[in-house]
């Protein structure tokens, strides 16, 4: 029988640092429907902070039991564009992520309704609802029936830095 562990301990293990090899700028790919001057507003997510997170689902986080699964071992391959970091996004985080909210929505079962939650899981962009052509590169949806709740677009270190949020210069 497999060992289980919390979820919380489950979602605390740190993936491998990536290296990178041979790494060079290369344009972003964008929707011509969509762009930078789009962004009205950045702003902070305090509700969005490990402790705002641990007090309201705290209860739930150390009561859901899920079966341990170690990352894997082996080392992780350097990367050099932004395909390879989704392989290694996918390896390392989405795959985990994908079973933490099954686990956790599963537990919550009963409560779903009174507590206005809708399961969602996690995929690539392509799984949910495709709008204006855009497909991000990962996808937060309920299964078979949801738009992306919450798309994802995957940047290496090399083509974003935090001063862009700022900027008034349209990137390169």
């Amino acid at each position: 029988m497999a060992n289980n562990q919390s979820l919380l301990s489950y979602l605390m293990v740190a993936p491998p640092g990536l290296p990178t090899f041979n790494t060079s700028k290369s344009p972003n790919t964008t929707n011509p429907n969509y762009g930078w001057g789009d962004i009205i507003s950045v702003g902070d997510w305090p509700e969005f902070s490990y402790a705002h997170i641990t007090h309201h689902y705290g209860n739930l986080l150390q009561q859901t039991q899920i079966a341990s699964e170690p990352m894997p071992t082996s080392p992780p391959q350097a990367i050099s564009t932004e395909p390879m970091f989704a392989m290694r996004f996918n390896t390392y985080i989405q795959s985990r992520v994908r079973r933490a909210l099954r686990a956790g929505f599963q537990h919550l079962a009963p409560q779903l309704a009174s507590l206005h939650l809708s399961p969602v899981t996690v995929d690539i962009g392509d799984a949910a609802a495709i709008i204006d052509n855009y497909r991000p590169d990962i996808a937060f949806y309920t299964a078979n029936s949801s738009p992306n709740r919450c798309p994802g677009d995957l940047k290496v270190s090399w083509k974003w830095e935090s001063s862009y949020r700022t900027s008034q210069i349209p990137a390169e």
